[in-house]
């Protein structure tokens, strides 16, 4: 039905598998390969199923309509899926939550929370000390006239932020990564049973994100296969082991809160905060109340869970110190970092495609489409279509300012309002938690270049950026100067 252009599928059973091994699962490069070749709407087959690829932000307008309520044709992520229902993840938290009415309460907290003046205050100063913990460990390679692989320590670093962020627990990849480089840098204050929880809570997180890809692509007889089904349950395990974990720091947080007084001040990690909404504890009732109720265990696992799968001006307006009580409110107003963010990611967006399917038939590129088709949003090329950008591919931060009398700027300015720039997705299936990673993103740019230079270790190779579900590079290693600090 409604035939489109697109790469022929040799073998049945696996449709353009192989063309993706060919590219070494290197999916965004495969896919922009076929946008450029076959059109803006073209079709793949993964398997046996049909995928078509939109990279057109006017295809791609009825699926990005942003209200839930107007928009509930394209509210499932993609068709059931065996490996989602075998991990767990159809009936709980976001991202494969096929149960619309938790799906929309869960999505509907996360927002909330995630969005509050409270928890992206305690966000930016979190990322701002962790940010200050690593540059401690760099200081001492930088003495000893070492280089540094930017991608490791970005991913530790992420990886502390987001668990001490998320869940309040102390988190200790950067020193582990430190120590394995051939150091021993100990911290009075971490107890070996601390550095033991923490490094097994990131190994267990690691391997989840890999279960959650193996579990999601591949097919239900080959995981089960004799032989692959081995391996197949040792990821089972991974994904069961970390709901335990969770599961108990969630119980152990929430007998700690009823603990305390009504009136004690809580901390404003995004646990603490989901334990407390609609509670004698939620100082921030009014955000809350049109959701009637608290969440249950289940609910909150489901959320946090969700989050580890799934970011002249500088020194004109911090010199070169920061203080944390006005860090957040600061940062709000470096409107050129904001466009240089802006572009660097619509450029190279963290999720380059994703997937959505319709529950019901819709009209999309000119033809009806029965319910149950799987489309590809295919973000990469969208955001750089010449029918929406002007210079679409050349990098030019400038055109995300305010300028009546750049052609750039104007041109930018009417391609978001098409929602041609979707650096997060779109619609309501908008994933929840961009404006955590944009602050992310923000504060460690101003920490990194308020203290120091850097150039690359070999100036003329390309970046070794690579994708298979987002962007991530293989390695990056720089060279770090202290910038000369003014008296």
């Amino acid at each position: 039905v409604n035939p489109l252009p697109g790469p022929f599928p040799w073998v049945p059973i696996l449709g353009n598998t192989l063309d993706v091994i060919k590219y070494k699962l290197n999916i965004a490069q495969y896919l922009k390969d076929v946008q450029l070749k076959y059109g803006d709407f073209c079709e793949v087959h993964f398997g046996p199923k049909r995928i078509l690829l939109v990279s057109n932000s006017d295809m791609a307008y009825p699926i990005h309509t942003s209200s839930v309520a107007h928009n509930y044709k394209f509210l499932y992520r993609d068709l059931p899926n065996p490996g989602i229902y075998e991990l767990g993840m159809d009936n709980c938290g976001i991202i494969g939550n096929r149960n619309l009415d938790e799906w929309k309460i869960n999505r509907e907290f996360f927002i909330r929370i995630a969005m509050s003046k409270k928890f992206l205050k305690m966000l930016t100063e979190k990322t701002y000390e962790k940010a200050t913990d690593m540059f401690k460990l760099w200081d001492i390679m930088i003495n000893d006239k070492r280089d540094v692989d930017f991608s490791k320590w970005l991913e530790k670093l992420n990886g502390d932020i987001a668990i001490s962020t998320s869940t309040g627990l102390s988190a200790y990849s950067m020193f582990s990564y430190f120590n394995s480089l051939g150091y021993d840098y100990n911290l009075d204050y971490i107890t070996t049973s601390e550095q033991e929880k923490s490094s097994k809570l990131i190994s267990i997180i690691n391997s989840f994100f890999k279960a959650s890809q193996w579990f999601t692509f591949t097919p239900p007889f080959i995981r089960h296969a004799p032989g692959i089904s081995y391996f197949n349950n040792k990821l089972l395990n991974v994904v069961k082991n970390l709901e335990v974990i969770l599961l108990e720091v969630i119980q152990k947080k929430r007998a700690e809160i009823d603990l305390l007084p009504n009136d004690t001040l809580l901390p404003s990690d995004f646990l603490t905060l989901l334990l407390t909404v609609n509670t004698p504890r939620d100082l921030d009732h009014a955000l809350y109340k049109s959701l009637n109720r608290s969440l249950n265990n289940h609910e909150i696992f489901g959320v946090i869970r969700d989050i580890f799968l799934a970011l002249s001006e500088i020194n004109e307006k911090f010199g070169h110190s920061i203080s944390l009580n006005s860090l957040y409110e600061d940062i709000d107003k470096l409107s050129y970092c904001d466009a240089l963010i802006k572009e660097a990611l619509r450029l190279n967006p963290p999720f380059p495609y994703l997937p959505r399917s319709n529950s019901e038939p819709v009209e999309v590129g000119g033809y009806l489409w029965k319910e149950g088709q799987t489309f590809i949003l295919h973000y990469q090329r969208i955001n750089v279509n010449k029918d929406d950008w002007v210079d679409a591919e050349i990098f030019d931060p400038e055109r995300f300012l305010k300028n009546e009398n750049s052609k750039r700027s104007m041109n930018a300015k009417e391609a978001n309002n098409k929602r041609a720039a979707a650096t997060f997705g779109g619609g309501a299936r908008v994933c929840p938690g961009k404006l955590w990673a944009l602050i992310e993103i923000k504060v460690l740019l101003v920490a990194v270049l308020m203290r120091y230079d850097m150039e690359f270790v070999n100036k003329d190779q390309e970046l070794d950026l690579f994708c298979d579900s987002s962007y991530h590079w293989r390695e990056l290693r720089i060279r770090l100067r202290p910038r000369i600090q003014e008296e």
